[in-house]
């Protein structure tokens, strides 16, 4: 989800009124709710809770149960409670084992929002992560839902738009635009009585580099790098059957930056291929079982930083680089003809990370860093 930034959610508004290329128009109703998910069997005793695809802004991460001899570990909760009770009530399904622990990857509330449905359902779980997402979940969980409330403006327009058939300057309604409004308005009121009871948690076990985790005849390794999509990020590796597990780290179709730091999560991505994984699963989006689309990603990041670095070494401004940068290459790898895809593309990824990694680059030349949250 991208309330990573969560003036995204604005950008939604506004990139939906710009040209979408040669998409294809489709009909929201061909999209998914938000509210629904398919579990995946991973490998053996690895389950995914995999969501649709990220779209609005409104939405919730992957959620993975790793299932040992005595014991299962969760990675990630999502962001909508009644969600989070009906995978917990087919966990219980799936296996009988308590679960006594939940990685959450990183502070993005799509992530973790559902950790106090399992310490109520799970008494005595252990709740896992950095200090970073620590930090996170306690600065932002509450700021989230409040910004989250002040999207009801930007819906009251897109709901004036859809009933009037007509843009602002009385144009016609493009049917791409109609397809993105109708997502929004549809999930946005799917996702607001949810995230309105939800109840942020933070971890209680701070993951300072790499932990071991004995869930009985079964192994799982937690670990973190540092920097990268955030200023703490946690990911997975279950051994015995190689399936990693990213967070946002990894996301499908495309990468979520707008508090990503490009200088150390490219070097992260190449560190992720090094467990030559049989199976990813991305922070958002399907099941992964090759590098192919990790490798894409890295291509699509590094360009990022290394034209925003030219940039500011020729001197150019912010409106400047928006204006020359050009990701024309890269929309048909990670959009296609997809409507939905390449308003994502747009939205959530080049209106984020042309401003993140140009000003990761200008506080390079100071020898700075940027902050751990984007302005609201």
């Amino acid at each position: 989800m991208n309330t990573r930034s969560l003036p995204a959610l604005r950008r939604v508004f506004l990139a939906t009124l710009l040209p979408l290329g040669a998409a294809t128009a489709q009909s929201a109703q061909d999209y998914p709710s938000i509210l629904s998910y398919k579990t995946v069997t991973v490998a053996r005793g690895v389950y995914g809770f995999i969501t649709p695809e990220e779209r609005t802004g409104l939405q919730a991460g992957n959620s993975i149960a790793v299932e040992g001899d005595s014991a299962v570990l969760v990675f990630d909760t999502g962001a909508m409670p009644t969600v989070t009770r009906r995978q917990i009530a087919e966990l219980r399904t799936l296996t009988g084992k308590p679960v006594r622990y939940v990685v959450t990857s990183h502070w993005h509330p799509d992530h973790h929002l559902g950790n106090h449905e399992y310490q109520q359902a799970f008494p005595g779980v252990r709740f896992i992560g950095t200090k970073a997402t620590q930090q996170g979940i306690l600065d932002r969980g509450a700021h989230f839902i409040k910004e989250v409330q002040g999207f009801a403006a930007t819906d009251s327009l897109m709901r004036l738009r859809l009933s009037t058939g007509k843009m602002r300057d009385g144009r016609p309604l493009p049917a791409t635009t109609r397809t993105i409004f109708e997502l929004n308005t549809r999930d946005f009121a799917e996702f607001m009585p949810e995230v309105s009871r939800a109840i942020p948690l933070t971890s209680n076990q701070v993951l300072d580099d790499s932990l071991r985790i004995d869930l009985g005849g079964r192994v799982v390794m937690i670990y973190t790098r540092g920097w990268g999509n955030t200023s703490g990020d946690a990911f997975a590796y279950v051994p015995d059957v190689g399936v990693l597990l990213t967070g946002d780290l990894l996301t499908f179709p495309c990468p979520f930056p707008s508090t990503a730091y490009f200088n150390d999560w490219i070097p992260l991505l190449d560190h992720l291929k090094t467990f030559r994984p049989r199976a990813i699963v991305p922070g958002h989006g399907e099941v992964q079982h090759d590098l192919a689309f990790l490798e894409q990603t890295r291509t699509l990041l590094q360009f990022t930083r290394d034209q925003a670095a030219d940039a500011v070494k020729r001197g150019r401004t912010l409106e400047q680089f928006t204006a020359e940068v050009s990701f024309a290459r890269f929309l048909p790898l990670f959009a296609g003809s997809d409507v939905v895809r390449t308003d994502a593309f747009n939205s959530f990824y080049i209106s984020a990370a042309v401003p993140r990694a140009f000003l990761e680059a200008t506080l390079a030349t100071r020898g700075e860093r940027p902050p751990p949250y984007p302005p609201s």
